[in-house]
């Protein structure tokens, strides 16, 4: 039987995976920062609905931020220092 539709892995997926987190949650700790900035570079903000970096943000800061763009969200992850 062939698998005929594709999963969808989510941008948190991606980070978590990049990074080599075991659990997605480790996305919490401060000490992760630098190798999660590395990681956003790999990743177009376009790949990404707004609503997919604004959760983004909020999952890894714990900060509640609007963004007008993925652009945005995504240049405020790379730049967020604890």
């Amino acid at each position: 039987m062939e698998q005929t539709e594709m999963t969808m892995v989510g941008l948190l997926e991606i980070l978590a995976n990049q990074v080599g987190c075991t659990y997605l949650s480790d996305l919490h700790q401060p000490k992760l920062l630098p190798a999660i900035r590395r990681a956003l570079c790999s990743i177009s903000p376009k790949r990404f609905s707004l609503w997919e970096w604004q959760d983004a943000v909020v999952y890894i800061t714990e900060e509640s931020l609007s963004f007008e763009s993925p652009e945005q969200a995504a240049d405020y992850l790379k730049n967020y220092r604890v």
